[in-house]
């Protein structure tokens, strides 16, 4: 409307007064409200003409009126109580459609401000289809998301989203149907039936929507039915002006069909470099990493790939870029070894930044070749004594680093658990920690838990903790270092009168302990989760699985359940006790009590010997034994071979360096002496900056550095309670659980140890 007919629409309107009637006069103060606030934007001259409206002038025309006052207070002035009084002034029989409105506008401002769910409810059931179909479209489309999001009850969710009609309003209606065939993917795991709601979604509906649902067809034939051209045409159906960041998620799924199945590297390429970084970084980052990975490692062009590689930052993707950097440090490494010029080959080692769990030479050498340019910055190196010296800086940290990964998959707890026969009925099915029944509470304790914990290693109470291999192998573990282990205990004992001893005991009563056993399902299973490598990389020292594991996915939808979990699940390594003096070594295990305590009142004696027997055969530890004591040695060496090389030894941070190359095995090698209590541990080593690392709060916490993992409550099998732990604890938690209804039940065992 021109400026000048809304003028003198104004004029006209404000001629009217109350001597033209009620219900003109009324009709006319609306009318102005209506375009000072859509129009002028002038909330506060809007508010008066609304304002000047009574219900006796006219019941419709003022729920129109407070309609508008209502709507001001909420979206401009943002006065939500003040919104309220308006909107509840407005009654069915006045005017049902403004009413269905209003009613709506309230759910919404119970749900989105004041988090009051059942009051949102109860506003959006109050609105009826023949008031106002769109209110009530929107009304039952926002009770399914009500109840999926806040109730997850999902059946009650799919009930509202089927009152949701295509005539009634496509748009809502393809959302409606997109969220059923997510509840049924992604949460009943029924593809058959997720794909038929999919189906129902159609382009000129909505075309954003329609993407998405193309996208996970796609991923369902994809990932699910194996079937790969039927997944390329849902995904080919996707274009970029209906969604431009699932159009970049389907090129990416296209480009991993040809990669991973197809083999076409070159189609592979062409998808992937249809991802632009403003569609969606995520995918960009993903793209570029699989674009250098495929000029690295399949046509061998490694300035290409490293041009690649170098378009990922941080910001994009920040785990996509650690696995970057590995991928430089790779192309480095060759380029280095390949290599004669010293000058060259210290540029590049400068380029290798970062520590990492799957390369941790490259890191190592190249700090190495530098301490040795530090060292002799005016000295020009001999060309073929520089090419000896830095393939012996390589070949013996390469092996080094070798030998510590052998050992530590040989400690990897889920070896055992993946490939024993035992099953359900496996010896090793769960660990217990030892700890206090304080500590205990906070884990368990109302709404709010507490979340269990790794402590630093500095701060523990045996001062050769994480010293026994370094001390052993004559390289220093400097305390000054940055990066730091923490780790968390637990044995395979579950009722072991030496550890309730040790530990947990309260107000120095011995044995007042208790002993968590938790199953499998705590631990994780990816061993390079172990070490943080993004942080130890910013500070220049689901990462996400490398590419040869095919883990590397993106999400299918937007709606996404965040993880309670401060770390990802961290895989469970045995201990191996070793006594440096006559050379001993063991692993840690079950002992042969633990299973009759188990099985006392099931099995007889010759059914538990033949277990242990048979569990003693599957562990295999002379064999594993036999192997890291070789490894072990040939670690010794090697390391004894750069300790005495007349050039390394001037390099000052030469042990420290060293002691980086045995890092993921340091924590898990204990003396004999210890060796009663069958200990195994999840390690998590960082750096001291990582966020993740919580800060004292208070002075006398000041000696205690850890770092949260997750809720235990969903992991525990049985409770342990010590010989003298109070009779208290185990009231309480009989409460806790009972109150709970759980379906797995958690057993309380009062140990019946004796104590002295």
């Amino acid at each position: 409307m021109e400026e000048k007919d809304i003028e003198q629409q104004i004029e006209e309107l404000n001629k009217i007064t109350r001597e033209d009637g009620n219900e003109n006069y009324a009709q006319a103060q609306v009318k102005l409200g209506d375009i000072y606030r859509r129009i002028k934007h002038d909330y506060d001259q809007a508010e008066a003409f609304y304002l000047n409206i009574t219900k006796e002038d006219n019941s419709k025309v003022y729920a129109q009126a407070q309609f508008g006052l209502g709507y001001i207070y909420q979206e401009i002035k943002h006065d939500y109580d003040q919104t309220e009084a308006f909107y509840l002034n407005i009654n069915k029989e006045n005017n049902p459609e403004v009413y269905a409105k209003a009613q709506f506008n309230l759910g919404n401002l119970y749900c989105e401000i004041k988090h009051d769910y059942d009051q949102a409810k109860a506003f959006y059931l109050n609105i009826n289809k023949e008031d106002n179909p769109e209110a009530y479209v929107l009304a039952q489309y926002s009770l399914g998301n009500l109840y999926r999001e806040t109730k997850h009850d999902f059946d009650q969710t799919k009930a509202f989203y089927l009152n949701i009609y295509k005539e009634d309003d496509p748009e809502i209606y393809a959302k409606a149907q997109f969220s059923l065939g997510y509840i049924y993917q992604e949460i009943k795991h029924d593809y058959d039936q997720a794909e038929a709601f999919y189906l129902n979604i159609y382009k000129e509906d909505n075309p954003e929507i329609y993407a998405k649902a193309q996208f996970s067809l796609g991923y369902i034939y994809q990932e699910i039915k194996h079937d790969y051209d039927q997944a390329e045409a849902f995904y080919l159906n996707i274009y970029k002006e209906d969604n431009p960041e699932i159009y970049a998620k389907a090129q990416f799924s296209l480009g991993d069909i040809y990669q991973e199945i197809k083999h076409d590297y070159d189609q592979a390429e062409a998808f992937y470099l249809n991802i632009y970084k403003e569609d969606n970084p995520e995918a960009y980052a993903l793209a570029q990493f699989f674009l250098g990975w495929i000029y690295q490692e399949v046509k061998h062009d490694y300035d290409q790939a490293e041009a690649f590689y170098f378009k990922i930052t941080k910001e994009n993707n920040p785990e996509i870029y650690t696995l970057a950097q590995d991928g430089l440090g790779e192309i480095y490494t060759r380029k280095i070894k390949k290599e004669t010029q010293a000058t060259d080959c210290f540029l590049l080692a400068s380029k290798i930044e970062r520590y990492s769990n799957r390369y941790p030479y490259q890191y190592i050498c190249a700090q190495l070749v530098l301490g040795l340019k530090q060292n002799n910055f005016n000295h020009v190196f001999n060309k073929d004594e520089f090419k000896k010296l830095k393939d012996f800086i390589y070949n013996e940290i390469e092996n080094i680093c070798k030998l510590t990964s052998v050992i530590k998959n040989i400690l990897f707890v889920s070896n055992v658990l993946d490939n024993n026969k035992y099953s359900e009925k496996e010896p090793e099915r769960r660990v217990a920690h030892y700890t206090k029944p304080s500590v205990l509470f906070n884990l368990l304790k109302g709404e709010n838990p507490s979340k269990f914990r790794l402590n630093i290693v500095d701060f523990m109470n045996d001062p050769s903790e994480n010293q026994i291999l370094t001390s052993w192998l004559n390289i220093s573990n400097n305390p000054d270092n940055e990066i730091k282990s923490f780790l968390a205990s637990f044995s395979f004992n579950h009722n072991s009168l030496n550890q309730f001893r040790l530990y947990g005991n309260e107000n120095n009563i011995v044995g007042s302990g208790v002993s968590i056993a938790f199953n499998k399902n705590f631990f994780g299973l990816d061993t390079e989760r172990s070490i943080n490598n993004e942080i130890i990389s910013l500070h220049s020292i689901k990462s996400i699985k490398s590419f040869e594991n095919k883990q590397v996915k993106l999400e299918t939808e937007q709606i996404k359940i965040k993880s309670a979990n401060t770390l990802y699940p961290l895989p469970l390594y045995r201990c191996l006790y070793f006594d440096p003096e006559t050379g001993y070594m063991a692993l840690a295990k079950r002992n042969k009590q633990s299973f009759y305590l188990e099985n006392k009142n099931e099995k007889k004696p010759e059914i538990i010997d033949s277990e242990w027997d048979d569990y003693i055969g599957t562990l295999d530890e002379p064999i594993k034994i036999s192997y890291i004591r070789n490894n072990l040695k040939k670690i010794k060496n090697l390391i004894e071979e750069l300790s005495n090389n007349p050039e390394l030894k001037k390099i000052s941070n030469l042990g420290e360096l060293l002691s980086l190359a045995v890092l993921p095995i340091s924590c898990l090698i204990k003396h004999a002496a210890f060796e009663d209590e069958d200990e195994c541990r999840m390690i998590y080593i960082t750096h001291i900056a990582d966020d993740n690392i919580v800060e004292p709060q208070d002075y006398q916490s000041a000696n205690s550095l850890y770092v949260e993992y997750t809720h235990v409550e969903e992991y525990i099998d049985n409770i342990y309670l010590g010989p003298q732990c109070k009779m208290q604890h185990k009231i309480w938690l009989q409460n806790h659980f009972k109150k709970k209804r759980r379906e797995r039940e958690i057993k309380l065992i009062k140990s019946e140890m004796p104590l002295r």
